[in-house]
């Protein structure tokens, strides 16, 4: 990361991150042609994994198929700073960005598990019920083990003040 001062280092701030927003992007790359892909996805802070669902074909599915190597990226965008002059003007925001390996996932414990993630996420007023074999079947389960994860903020964090030195 080229500016350290903007670097997010805190673990928990990171899941919190992963876990808060709603859209991430896929980015995924075949025959050198690289294709991002706007995702509702979900976070295993434990297992260091990220579950998104899709249709059954794609052309982000073509991609993984051939390179299962990913990049993911989120960002939660806190406000737009204006000044003047315009160019001086900002955005406040947190990123996470990480690379890692994708699945298709085939496995229906495994699918549900995913599944019920995501609807906790974004229908927790919905009851907590098992996905049916015909709705797992439907459903195509994508899973991003993480191997490299960075973070950042803008603006940086203003260093902390050494009290004593008043």
């Amino acid at each position: 990361m080229r500016r350290r001062d903007k670097e997010i280092t805190d673990r928990k701030e990171i899941d919190e991150i992963l876990t808060k927003v709603k859209t991430g992007r896929l980015g995924t790359c075949c025959r050198e042609i690289p294709y991002i892909t706007p995702m509702n996805f979900t976070y295993d802070s434990e297992a260091l994994k990220i579950f998104l669902h899709c249709a059954n074909e794609g052309k982000k599915l073509e991609n993984i198929r051939i390179n299962r190597n990913v990049c993911f990226e989120v960002d939660d965008v806190a406000e737009i700073i204006v000044k003047q002059p315009t160019c001086a003007s900002s955005v406040a925001y947190r990123s996470v960005v990480l690379f890692g390996t994708i699945k298709e996932v085939t496995d229906h414990e495994e699918k549900n598990y995913a599944l019920q993630k995501l609807a906790e996420k974004y229908a927790p007023q919905n009851p907590k019920t098992p996905f049916t074999d015909a709705a797992l079947s439907r459903t195509n389960v994508l899973e991003i083990q993480i191997n490299e994860m960075t973070a950042k903020r803008s603006p940086a964090r203003p260093a902390h003040a050494d009290p004593a030195k008043k």
